[in-house]
C-alpha cells in the first residue's frame, strides 16, 4: 500500500513539473519577469499580506488549544507554523510532514495529545471555511454566466452540496461518531493487526474524543475560529488584487474571488503537489482566461505568488534549524 502510494506521488509530482514547464513555456519567461518588475515594491506589499495571513491561522490555532493546557504566546505558534508549512510547501509528503512536525514541536510546550488534537482542529475548520469560500465562488459563477434554466439546475445541486458540507459534520459531532475508533475496531475484527496501529491507537482514540469534546461543548469559540479563518480567504483576494492591478493594469473583485475560490480547492486536492507546482497555474489561467483576461495573466499571477511562498518557505526551514538546535541544546543539559 505504502509502495503503491509512493509511486502515485511520485508520477504526479513528476506530472506537475512537465505541466508547470508547459505553461511557462506558453506563456514566455520573458513576459513573466516583465510581470515581476512592474509589481515592484508591491512585493513587499504581497509578503505582508501573507505574513497577515500566517498570523490569522496561528491566532485560529491557539485559540483551538483548551485554556486549561496554558497555551504557549502567539509568536510561538506563529514560528512553528512556518515550519510546518515550509515542509508542506517544499516536500511531496506535504502535509504528513508539515503537520506532523506541527504537532511534534507543539508538544514540546503542551501535551502530546493537545498538540495533535489542535491541529486536527485547526486543520477542519481551515476546510469547512474553505469549503465555504468555493461555493461561495461558485454561486458567484453561476450568478454571472449561467442561463436561468441551468441555474436552476446548478443552484439545486450547490445547496445540495453545502447541506451536505454543514449537515454530516454536524450529524457526525451531534452523535459522537467516533470514525477513527471504528475504523481501528473494524480493522482488528477483520484481523489487520498492525504494530504502528496498536502503539499509538490509544493516543488516536484520545484525539478524536478531545476534537469532538471541542466542537460539542466549545461553540461559541469554534464560530470564533471559523471566522478567523474565513477571513485568511481574504487575504489571498488582497494579494491577486495587487498582483493583476500592477501586472494588468485592470482586476474586479469577480475575478480575485474566482481566482481565490480555484486556488483554494487545488490547495486542498493537491495537497501533495509541492507548491502545487504547474496545477495552481493551469487552473488559475483558466480562471482568469474565462473572464476575459490573458492566460499568462493567471500564470504570472501564480508563479508571483510562487516566489512569496518559497520566501515564507526558507524562513520556516531556517527557523526549523534554530527549533532543531534549541532541542537538542536542552536534551543535551537534561542528560
Amino acid at each position: 500500500m505504502k509502495k503503491n502510494l509512493h509511486h502515485v506521488r511520485s508520477l504526479a509530482s513528476v506530472a506537475s513539473v512537465a505541466l508547470f514547464i508547459n505553461m511557462l513555456k506558453r506563456t514566455g519567461p520573458g513576459a513573466i519577469v516583465d510581470k515581476i518588475r512592474l509589481l515592484g515594491w508591491g512585493f513587499a506589499v504581497l509578503i505582508l499580506l501573507s505574513g497577515v495571513r500566517h498570523v490569522l491561522r496561528a491566532v485560529a490555532w491557539r485559540y483551538c488549544v483548551g485554556p486549561e493546557e496554558g497555551r504557549p504566546s502567539l509568536l510561538d505558534f506563529f514560528g512553528v507554523r512556518l515550519v510546518g508549512e515550509g515542509f508542506n510547501d517544499m516536500t511531496p509528503a506535504g502535509p504528513l510532514v508539515g503537520e506532523t512536525v506541527k504537532v511534534l514541536a507543539v508538544s514540546r510546550r503542551i501535551s502530546a495529545q493537545s498538540s495533535a488534537s489542535s491541529v486536527v482542529i485547526e486543520n477542519l475548520i481551515y476546510g469547512l471555511a474553505a469549503v465555504l469560500f468555493m461555493l461561495s465562488g461558485v454561486v458567484l459563477v453561476l450568478i454571472e454566466f449561467a442561463t436561468p434554466h441551468g441555474f436552476r439546475w446548478l443552484a439545486g445541486g450547490l445547496v445540495t452540496c453545502f447541506l451536505v458540507s454543514m449537515l454530516l459534520p454536524y450529524w457526525i459531532i451531534s452523535r459522537r461518531t467516533l470514525l477513527v475508533g471504528r475504523i481501528l475496531s473494524r480493522l482488528k475484527d477483520v484481523g489487520l493487526r498492525w504494530a504502528s496501529l496498536e502503539r499509538y491507537e490509544h493516543d488516536l482514540r484520545a484525539v478524536e474524543e478531545s476534537t469532538h469534546d471541542f466542537f460539542r461543548s466549545r461553540r461559541r469559540l469554534f464560530l470564533g475560529v471559523l471566522a478567523i479563518e474565513i477571513a485568511t480567504n481574504f487575504t489571498g483576494m488582497g494579494e491577486a488584487y495587487l498582483i493583476l492591478k500592477a501586472t494588468s493594469a485592470q482586476a474586479s473583485v469577480l475575478a480575485v474571488y474566482l481566482v481565490e475560490s480555484a486556488s483554494r480547492a487545488v490547495q486542498l486536492a493537491f495537497a501533495f503537489v509541492p507548491l502545487g507546482l504547474g496545477v495552481q497555474e493551469g487552473v488559475a489561467a483558466a480562471t482568469l482566461q474565462g473572464l476575459g483576461y490573458a492566460a499568462s495573466e493567471g500564470v504570472s499571477l501564480e508563479i508571483i505568488r510562487k516566489i512569496r511562498t518559497v520566501c515564507w518557505a526558507a524562513l520556516g526551514l531556517l527557523l526549523a534549524a534554530k527549533y532543531y538546535i534549541v532541542r537538542t541544546a536542552e536534551e543535551g543539559g537534561t542528560t
